[in-house]
């Protein structure tokens, strides 16, 4: 998310208002001296601004101005709105504003998971005496980062081995979906030739039709034997959230193969609908195929770059390398079920890419493969924001 440019890093120093200030909804109270006010306010435990209309700081607190130096967020307050309350200029002007209370919010930066923020955040619109016609809101800011990042860490813990169950679930599942695929094959040619002799040879065609009809009937069986993958019901999901995990979950690999990687999140990141594990193992498919190309013997620039991004209604995420690349006529190819660049002796099947399609399609999204800047491949995936999936449609 891009904030307007309409405050500056430095906060002018904290005065008081024209007036006493008082909620829209009462009277304006008998307050302390405007001097004690002041200093009162500045030695709150809580992060206080007052904000404008227009999202310009009137006035801020040494809470405030440690959290804006610490995240490096200069336009803090605006940001806030921005996610909290969306279309905020239109909502406080409606006479029944009252303002939200203890609404948590998640700040991502490029320090990883270790480095996230979270916050309480309280709104409440004030109005001075002197400036009744311009109404302001004052903001609250809680930082409970500390219980947040205890929970993080538990959640991780669940998490890596649930991402390893079903890996294991679904390396199973593409083994025989793999094997089933092959098998098609010979079984589609004998049923040719089976068509072919069928007049000059009709007592062996028939022998041979028994055998086909019997050959399908074992592969179908087979087929039903696939485990199928866990259902999931769709939750709110923060994409920072699951890009770090796919991270957490690779970084032996990534160690291994000397790999680095830079993180640049947007610090707020509207949430999606979606399946989180479905989710997780689209992002996985793209990192490890990521991994694959700079891994290869001899390949000397072996960077990675993840970024999240805001277009309108939609999260945008890019996962750029700096390997060989994909050749233009096989930018579609590679989506289609075991089809594999890699000579890698059997090891791949080719079905994480058609499978990282079928579930951005899920979400009413998009996933797309071009050339990254620099040189490289670039995964593109745009989801809508709020969108629900086909199996809840």
């Amino acid at each position: 998310m891009k904030p307007e440019s309409g405050s500056s890093s430095r906060s002018p120093p904290l005065r008081p208002c024209p007036a006493p200030l008082s909620p829209c909804s009462g009277h304006a109270p008998e307050t302390p001296p405007p001097g004690l006010l002041a200093a009162v306010v500045d030695e709150a435990p809580l992060a206080l601004a007052l904000v404008d209309a227009d999202g310009r700081i009137i006035f801020d607190n040494h809470e405030y101005k440690k959290l804006v130096a610490g995240l490096d967020a200069r336009e803090l307050a605006y940001q806030i709105l921005e996610t909290a309350l969306p279309g905020w200029r239109q909502v406080i002007a409606a006479p029944e504003f009252k303002g939200f209370h203890a609404r948590e919010l998640r700040f991502d930066h490029p320090g990883g998971a270790a480095a996230s923020r979270w916050f309480s955040c309280s709104l409440l619109p004030i109005v001075s005496g002197a400036m009744r016609d311009t109404p302001c809101l004052l903001l609250v800011i809680n930082d409970i980062s500390g219980p947040h990042q205890e929970q993080e860490k538990m959640r991780l813990a669940v998490l890596r081995a649930h991402l390893l169950e079903e890996e294991h679930a679904d390396v199973l599942r593409e083994s025989l979906s793999a094997a089933l695929f092959r098998l098609e094959g010979p079984l589609n040619m004998l049923g040719s030739i089976i068509n072919l002799i069928r007049h000059s040879e009709p007592t062996m065609s028939g022998a041979l039709d028994s055998a086909l009809a019997e050959g399908r009937e074992r592969l179908e069986e087979l087929r039903r034997l696939i485990p199928l993958g866990r259902r999931e019901a769709s939750i709110l999901v923060n994409l920072n959230e699951v890009l770090h995990d796919v991270l957490d979950v690779s970084t032996p690999r990534l160690l291994q193969n000397g790999i680095t990687v830079s993180w640049r999140p947007t610090a707020i990141l509207p949430a999606i609908t979606g399946q989180p594990m479905r989710l997780h193992a689209l992002f996985k498919a793209l990192v490890d195929n990521a991994i694959e190309a700079l891994s290869g013997r001899g390949w000397k620039t072996r960077e990675m770059s993840l970024s999240t991004h805001i277009s309108e209604n939609y999260v945008q995420v890019f996962i750029d390398d700096r390997g060989p690349g994909i050749p233009v006529e096989l930018r579609l190819k590679v989506f289609e079920p075991f089809f594999t660049t890699r000579a890698s002796h059997g090891q791949h099947l080719g079905t994480g890419l058609s499978r990282a399609l079928e579930i951005a399609c899920e979400h009413g999204g998009a996933l797309e493969l071009t050339v990254a800047p620099g040189g490289g491949c670039r995964a593109f995936v745009e989801l809508p924001a709020g969108h629900k999936t086909g199996a809840d449609e």
